[in-house]
């Protein structure tokens, strides 16, 4: 479960591949932050559909030792899922922010203050 491969021996890349296409195509990450989070996205999803095949196929292969610990990971799973999304949506917001602080006109000095700076006018004796 914890592999540092994505996807296992006996697995099938391609639908792997499709999985991470989607999320991309879904968030449109820019940046290597953001791509970073789509694949962590993409990788616990991932984990998680081969802990539900483990489970669903159960009876047509033999359990192994390790089975049943780890069942007990797709609520952690779902924890890092969740951090994933948080951390996706937290930099995309800050982007939007930034971008509109950068593109907001600068602020105008008040009507009131310009009329305060003005000179008295000096009459003609």
């Amino acid at each position: 479960m914890w592999s540092n491969t994505a996807v296992l021996p006996g697995e099938d890349p391609r639908q792997f591949e499709r999985l991470y296409r989607g999320l991309v195509d879904e968030w449109f990450p820019s940046g290597p932050a953001e791509e970073d989070a789509v694949f962590t996205l993409a990788k616990c999803m991932w984990r998680k559909h081969r802990i539900r095949d483990l489970r669903d196929h159960e009876p047509k292969r033999p359990v192994l030792w390790w089975l049943p610990g780890e069942l007990g990971l797709e609520e952690r799973l779902d924890q890092l899922i969740d951090r994933a999304l948080r951390r996706l949506a937290q930099m995309k917001a800050m982007k939007q922010l930034l971008a509109a602080q950068r593109h907001a006109p600068k602020a105008l000095p008040h009507a009131r203050a310009e009329a305060d700076i003005e000179a008295p006018s000096i009459e003609a004796a």
